[in-house]
């Protein structure tokens, strides 16, 4: 688990966050990572594969409200589409997994829209995610 800060690095990282927001322009991207880097306290993790690939990618943040108790915020979490189903989406949100714990954090927080069913399995019966609500939102 490699956490990206690096121009670069991000631009490596594009084809795969593509796979999760594909409306997304690499120049947007780069801007919205460095604002949540500044701001948000956000981190980006990748996962690399056998050839330094990456594999797969985890965006966090503290998720600081008052009804969550040091609480990470998983904001994106993709893996690349040809791995899925083969073990990598666990084996990264457990070493996510052991990170947090290593800073403190008790719990795990993320969204997931509803059309994401087979996401939604791996969360709850692979990864023990409970749903426990849902996300509303209204443009202004």
């Amino acid at each position: 688990m490699q956490e990206l800060r690096r121009k670069n690095d991000l631009e490596k990282a594009f084809k795969l966050i593509k796979q999760l927001r594909p409306s997304l322009t690499l120049a947007e991207f780069l801007d919205k990572a460095e604002l949540a880097f500044k701001t948000e306290y956000y981190k980006l993790f990748a996962f690399q594969g056998e050839n330094d690939e990456f594999i797969a990618l985890c965006g966090v943040m503290p998720f600081n409200v008052l009804y969550h108790e040091a609480c990470l915020y998983i904001c994106d979490f993709v893996v690349d589409e040809n791995l899925r189903g083969k073990g990598v989406g666990a084996r990264c949100l457990k070493e996510l997994e052991s990170w947090a714990k290593a800073q403190g954090y008790k719990e795990l927080e993320l969204s997931s829209s509803f059309f994401r069913k087979e996401a939604h399995s791996f969360y709850e019966e692979k990864m023990a995610f409970e749903k426990t609500g849902f996300v509303f939102k209204k443009g202004l």
